[in-house]
């Protein structure tokens, strides 16, 4: 165990390539939707048009999951003691599927293409299930959680929500491409699998890193301890209550707990932008704003979630989307590859002998900071676009150099750790 960090056991973490695979393939999804952008300029019009289906699964099923996904593989062991079987096997098979699936997938919807939307979601839905069963595996083997983290069971209940957005994937897979009979309307499947992602997946996964990694990188207090005891639990309790209010029409139990989730959402954010307001940092760096300005991002969707429930503008669900995929998601996870892989590979050093050189020389802060103001341009010339179509291309440009960027930073901390191994 480190002593700097009590309950997390470095030791336990897996080979380097691992999860570097998958952080190093994501930025490619979001230089395609860039690309898309560019050449579509009606991508924003509306929710359902193809290109927006397209982008939407770019972010969530390419972007967003290959991060999460390299990212469990390191923290389920270290934090939860969640240690894969054969974990380079694991992320090898899970990886190609995943990146196979989400590119078919992706361009099926965009296309119209019957055979790529069930291909795609074949092969997303067999390698979650593969890395599914690999972390049941590891949970199962664990020891009983020690100390006050509410990590390793919100991580739990992180895979619970994955394995329903996948089933509800397969479900609408077969529905497009192949004329499945759904049990319920397509459209309220659509808004499930939705909310169940966002909220389910992607936000118990980022609160249950956040309870870890906002302290541990940007030098906070922690989370309050009544606060990570009860967010998640009600997270999901809200999520059963909202799902059955759905599927059952019931008006007064759909709008009720579509208020609850939003309450519960927008707290987490404000909780976390307190805290960052009590950082001991005396500069704060642009990791630390960037994962500032996700928060503002999460609180400002929420109000156009509330906007989309009370006028029928085509235009607020579209802003939301931009928000939570890019402003949010794509914020924090950029903001925390910045942390997470140069101390990956300032580990991989250490536990290897050598001498390692500061994180901060495997990666430098003026390019992050760069960067990281072109993910800005780029998140406001994106909701321009929204109500302006004209300046989509422009936006385009500006979403595909960002994740070029990213890529390309990500490769400069990875030859630095390549040079220090072989010196």
């Amino acid at each position: 165990m480190s002593s700097a960090n009590p309950g997390l056991a470095y030791e336990d973490t897996p080979p380097l390539s691992a999860p570097l695979r998958f952080f190093l393939t994501a930025p490619l999804f979001g230089l395609a939707a860039g690309l898309l952008l560019i050449f579509d300029g009606a991508v924003l019009a509306s929710r359902w048009t193809p290109g927006a289906l397209a982008i939407v699964h770019l972010f969530a099923a390419g972007f967003m999951l290959q991060v999460m996904l390299g990212a469990l593989l390191q923290i389920l062991p270290v934090v939860a003691g969640a240690a894969f079987p054969v974990p380079l096997r694991v992320a090898g098979v899970t990886h190609v599927l995943l990146g196979l699936g989400a590119a078919s997938l992706a361009f099926g919807l965009g296309s119209g293409m019957p055979l790529a939307i069930v291909s795609g979601g074949t092969l997303l839905a067999t390698g979650l299930c593969i890395f599914l069963a690999a972390s049941l595996v590891g949970l199962a083997r664990a020891a009983p959680a020690q100390g006050a983290s509410r990590t390793p069971r919100d991580l739990r209940f992180a895979l619970a929500a994955l394995a329903l957005t996948t089933a509800l994937g397969i479900g609408l897979a077969l529905a497009l491409g192949r004329g499945f009979a759904l049990p319920v309307a397509l459209p309220t499947v659509v808004d499930l699998r939705a909310v169940w992602a966002w909220l389910g997946w992607g936000g118990l996964l980022l609160a249950a890193t956040s309870w870890v990694v906002v302290p541990m990188f940007q030098i906070t207090p922690a989370y309050p301890a009544t606060f990570t005891r009860f967010w998640a639990p009600a997270t999901l309790a809200a999520l059963l209550l909202w799902s059955l209010g759905l599927l059952g029409d019931i008006a007064w139990l759909k709008l009720t707990l579509s208020t609850v989730l939003l309450a519960l959402t927008g707290g987490f954010a404000l909780q976390t932008l307190r805290l960052q307001g009590n950082s001991r940092r005396s500069t704060p760096d642009a990791s630390f704003r960037a994962f500032r300005l996700a928060m503002v991002c999460l609180l400002a969707s929420l109000l156009a979630l509330l906007a989309s429930m009370v006028h029928d503008a085509a235009q607020w669900p579209v802003l939301a989307g931009v928000l939570v995929l890019h402003g949010t998601f794509a914020g924090a996870i950029s903001a925390m590859l910045y942390k997470i892989v140069p101390f990956l590979a300032w580990l991989n050093l250490t536990q290897a002998g050598i001498r390692a050189p500061n994180m901060k020389k495997l990666l430098p802060a003026p390019p992050i900071r760069n960067q990281l103001r072109l993910h800005a341009a780029a998140l406001t010339a994106l909701l321009v676009a929204v109500l302006v179509p004209l300046t989509t291309p422009f936006a385009g440009l500006l979403v595909a150099s960002e994740f070029t960027w990213l890529l390309m930073n990500l490769l400069r901390a990875v030859r630095a750790w390549h040079r220090a191994a072989t010196a």
